[in-house]
């Protein structure tokens, strides 16, 4: 291991999740490198030092004295996916608690079939009367699977009325079942061997060359040895030691060219990640794949929906009291600052203030919706915030010149890497992998480098009789293996139309499931004669996503996560890749508290019921899955106020008697609403006046009267649930 810098940031909440601790670290340094160049703020931060950050006010309320009111919210969601229907759950939550009076219309690309945004579920439709449509004639083609694991709290689902079902051999639709990660008898095929084993295989047992050192290895054990380093560092060295670490020797690097680094040649690098992952899967950041490992365990209990995920969708549909404000098969177009006079629409904003100007023009968004003809359009709005949970390869697509966003949120739409995935799912006359002769199989996944390259056996079907139709998850693939599958399925297309991937699909699953040749041609020729249907999607050419999950590169997190999460409070970016948690359900959950938080932070000084709402947040008051804010936007207790402009301290345990939580939220609202001022794509610290500084200096002052008094209370933070 390299040597460490003693002037690194140091560690944060130890409590919370590991991806927590990592996306907060990312938020302080943002944050510490702007508040250092600010000439009006006390001192400097030399060393981007996270735990000397300056405070801010809890609310906005001292400015309230001669500012035009609001007193009801109009208020915009784009997407029905979890993120837009969680963010108006708890906008009805904030009515009925706080009297917020936001009313809100939710905008979904798609149709009312397709409402859960990447929580799909296909169901498959009956085309022969001779095998009527089962319960479980379905798939999942987005989110399958949820963990039950300490930072993967179950509040959402008793929220709408999900629960863990009782009878397990007859679940009620919408009901939690075990999902088998780990099944028995699942295959294994690679370079032509089969082999049908309960543990990992070696590539000596495939007579897959590779260094000899890691030949009678199994690849998962190796690569688990690498994470192990940095766990072992984190429990028997310390936090700081190990986030050092993870910044100078893991984060800068793919996981590729970390292992090069760590001397393994190209051959068993290959071999890795065609056992472990897919193709190109070890593009990604190698601190990703850190702490997706130090925080997710196969082992823990996992569920999935009977029904099919989409049901949690719907159910959050039916527990949305306007419900009927979702507008389907409305593309957002364009959005943009508008200026806005007595209700009117006056022309667009210059952005020279990001409230409202000395005229009272209201600074508000305006919303261009593009009709099903593709052709027609309509404005819509202005709305006093936008909530915007689209993806962003289909954010790119939008015309956003009017938002001035900033430079680190218009490189992350443009470059963030988003993960390829596709899956194919066969309805077979029988579930003959669960017959004794090629099994039986029941729950798991089998793996191949074939072009399926994963086959998934439900979980929920495993009660079902082997002599009925059922559903197979052929194929599951990712990266470059899901953009060559891919070529073959055509969008919007039928199984008629989809020959060459069918033929594919039964060669490879019958290749999968035999180790000769005469039991091939048995297999191969059983399932032609079980095929019944077929349902294949490309998550890289549905336009209303251009791919399947946020994908960080080397530095993509640390360097784009801020800037993602940071808001003025009126376009409020929410989704799974503005979280820590990206590519998790629980991620998009996350991203609406903390987007909803901002927004009542920045109308705390026009709202009474926001000002109430948003010290609800701040003293912890929210209850989940509405609350608490994710543990990240804290103050912690190791942060203290800077030193003076002449270098001299404020004293020891000098801390901001402002609210600790949400405090780093409501800095982001406040250095991105002083950059719409200033109207650059950047903050210029130059330009930032004692006036407009006076959120944070008043916080200081406070904070040096009172001191030293106790920091008030922090909470572990994280919300809701998980799924992936």
């Amino acid at each position: 291991m390299a040597t460490v810098r003693n002037n690194e940031p140091t560690p944060v909440f130890k409590d919370s999740s590991f991806r927590a601790q990592w996306a907060a670290m990312s938020l302080r340094e943002s944050l510490a490198t702007t508040q250092a160049k600010i000439g009006v703020l006390p001192g400097t931060i030399k060393n981007k030092d996270i735990t000397k950050l300056c405070p801010i006010a809890s609310t906005r309320d001292g400015e309230r004295e001669g500012t035009p009111q609001i007193d009801e919210f109009n208020i915009a969601i784009v997407g029905a996916g979890v993120a837009g229907l969680f963010t108006a759950m708890i906008l009805d939550y904030l009515n009925k608690e706080y009297d917020l009076n936001a009313k809100y219309t939710i905008f979904e690309a798609n149709k009312p079939e397709r409402l859960g945004g990447r929580l799909y579920t296909h169901k498959f439709e009956q085309k022969d009367d001779k095998y009527p449509i089962g319960d479980h004639d379905y798939y999942d083609v987005g989110a399958m699977r949820f963990p039950k694991t300490g930072i993967m709290d179950r509040s959402l689902f008793d929220q709408i009325g999900m629960k863990v079902a009782e009878e397990k051999k007859k679940p009620k639709q919408g009901e939690l079942i075990p999902y088998l990660f780990v099944g028995e008898k699942t295959p294994v095929l690679y370079n032509g061997i089969q082999v049908v084993v309960d543990r990992d295989i070696s590539a000596a047992e495939l007579n897959i060359p590779i260094s000899e050192e890691y030949s009678t290895t199994s690849a998962g054990k190796v690569v688990d040895s690498q994470i192990e380093v940095y766990k072992d560092v984190y429990n028997k060295i310390g936090a700081k030691t190990f986030w050092q670490l993870l910044m100078s020797e893991a984060d800068p690097f793919s996981v590729r060219q970390y292992l090069t680094n760590r001397g393994f040649n190209y051959d068993t690098i290959e071999f890795f990640e065609i056992m472990t992952t897919g193709n190109r899967w070890y593009d990604q950041a190698m601190s990703e794949m850190v702490l997706e490992r130090l925080d997710f365990d196969a082992e823990a209990d996992w569920f999935c929906v009977e029904g099919g995920s989409q049901q949690i969708a719907l159910k959050m549909r039916d527990h949305i009291k306007d419900s009927h404000k979702i507008e389907f098969s409305k593309r957002v177009k364009a959005m943009s600052y508008v200026s806005v006079e007595n209700g009117k629409v006056v022309g667009p904003s210059q952005l020279k203030d990001g409230d409202c100007s000395e005229k009272g023009k209201n600074v508000m968004v305006s919303v261009t919706l593009e009709g099903e003809d593709e052709v027609s359009e309509e404005t819509r709005g202005p709305f006093h915030a936008v909530f915007n949970s689209a993806p962003l390869g289909a954010m790119q697509h939008m015309y956003l010149e009017g938002l001035n966003l900033n430079w680190v949120v218009k490189r992350a739409i443009r470059n963030l890497g988003y993960g390829a995935s596709c899956k194919v799912g066969v309805r077979f006359k029988t579930l003959w992998w669960m017959q004794d002769k090629y099994g039986p199989i029941r729950g798991g996944q089998a793996n191949t480098d074939l072009p399926i390259r994963c086959c998934v056996y439900p979980s929920y079907n495993v009660e079902d009789p082997v002599d009925q139709p059922g559903v197979l998850l052929a194929s599951y693939t990712w990266s470059q293996e899901a953009e060559r599958i891919g070529a073959h399925i055509k969008h919007g297309g039928s199984p008629e139309s989809e020959r060459r991937l069918r033929d594919l699909l039964l060669h490879d699953l019958a290749r999968l499931h035999t180790s000769n040749e005469v039991d091939y041609a048995e297999l191969r020729a059983l399932l032609d004669d079980e095929y019944l249907d077929h349902f294949a999607y490309n998550w890289n050419a549905d336009p209303h996503t251009v791919g399947a999950f946020a994908y960080f590169g080397p530095g993509q997190f640390r360097g784009m996560y801020p800037g993602l999460s940071k808001t003025d409070g009126k376009h409020v970016i929410i989704g799974e890749a503005a979280s820590a948690h990206h590519a998790w359900v629980v991620g998009a959950l996350e991203s609406a508290v903390r987007g909803v938080y901002q927004f009542l932070f920045k109308h705390s000084h026009r709202s009474r019921a926001a000002c109430k709402a948003t010290e609800a947040y701040n003293y912890d008051n929210v209850p989940a899955p509405f609350g608490p804010l994710p543990a990240e936007y804290d103050r912690t207790q190791e942060v203290t106020i800077p030193c003076s402009e002449h270098g001299h301290s404020h004293g020891p345990g000098v801390v901001a008697q402002t609210s600790a939580i949400g405090e780093i939220a409501r800095l982001q609202v406040w250095q991105e609403t002083n950059r719409l001022k200033q109207g650059g794509d950047r903050l210029d610290p130059d330009r930032i006046s004692e006036e407009a500084a006076r959120p944070i200096l008043r916080a200081i002052e406070q904070a040096i009267e009172a001191s030293p008094l106790t920091p008030l209370p922090h909470h572990n933070g994280g919300v809701v649930a998980a799924g992936a």
